[in-house]
């Protein structure tokens, strides 16, 4: 049985602590980030939240790029030192259609590293997820104990399904991803107070699904439509299931998923992680992310 030994970037939403306890890798290859030009140093999720709850990274702001080629160096020396000596080093990095800078990079550097060390054996799985998905796809891809990871990770991505909400869009229009009509619809959405449904596709990018307007108070008819998605479509094997949250004004719609997830799903605590948004995706959602991830049984749309 061969020996795998995994690491990932900084947009899988992943602590440390978590990486360590899921046997993942301890060290990620990270970005780099500035607002308004200036540097933001690496700080963690919570400190990232207070900043934006203080009002400090208004829309437009925050940008992000890759750390460049010797920060990859960094990691793949890490790796390799912590990595058992008969254990392929597996690079399970974010879809290139959300952070194709960050993935070319690390291409880069496992070129580099598959030439000077003949007698290790690198592998590169485009994981095709994003966020607190790929968190998800990490902790099943490490639990595999079979011969063709590769295999496994292929079948495996296309059951993640990622589904996402905001309430500000005006982050999202100013990162770059997006072009005119969808920047439009995007502040349009702001403006009328509209929390859409949205679906990470493993082939697209973020696409909005369907429209839900919120209930009155104490109800959220998009949080009611996810469980009611979760029981229809969850794989049997499903172990867990992880929400992602930004800002602290986030938080309540999260437990509000959570209650829900407990009393119509049958979910135990243990079942279920709350995890904040990491601050390099939060750079271009803004604080006001709202995530939900699962293995279902179908192939994701």
């Amino acid at each position: 049985m061969k020996k795998y030994a995994i690491f990932s970037d900084l947009t899988c939403d992943l602590t440390r602590e978590e990486r360590i306890k899921y046997g993942i890798l301890p060290e990620v290859f990270t970005q780099n980030m500035d607002c308004n030009g200036k540097p933001v140093p690496h700080i963690d999720a919570n400190e990232f939240y207070e900043h934006f709850d203080n009002g400090e990274y208004p829309a437009g702001t925050l940008k992000t790029s890759s750390a460049g080629l010797e920060e990859a160096y960094r990691v793949l020396d890490s790796a390799l030192e912590h990595a058992d000596k008969d254990a392929i080093i597996v690079y399970a990095g974010v879809s290139p259609l959300m952070s194709s800078g960050t993935v070319n990079t690390m291409l880069l550097a496992l070129n580099d590293y598959i030439e000077e060390y003949k007698d290790r054996d690198f592998i590169y799985i485009d994981s095709q997820c994003i966020s607190n998905g790929q968190a998800t796809f990490l902790q099943y891809l490490a639990k595999y104990d079979g011969d063709d990871i590769e295999h496994y990770a292929y079948d495996l991505r296309k059951h993640i399904v990622h589904l996402f909400t905001e309430r500000d869009f005006s982050y999202s229009a100013e990162s770059g991803r997006y072009n005119g009509i969808e920047r439009f619809t995007m502040k349009t959405f702001t403006k009328l107070h509209v929390s859409p449904w949205m679906h990470f596709p493993s082939d697209s990018k973020l696409s909005v699904s369907r429209l839900i307007r919120s209930g009155g108070k104490g109800k959220d008819k998009l949080v009611s439509a996810w469980v009611d998605y979760y029981i229809k479509n969850v794989a049997d094997d499903n172990e867990f299931v992880r929400i992602g949250y930004g800002g602290t004004a986030e938080l309540e719609r999260a437990q509000l998923l959570i209650d829900q997830l407990k009393e119509r799903a049958g979910l135990t605590d243990d079942q279920i992680q709350l995890a904040r948004v990491s601050p390099i995706v939060g750079a271009h959602t803004g604080s006001t992310v709202l995530s939900f991830f699962f293995k279902q049984k179908n192939e994701r749309y």
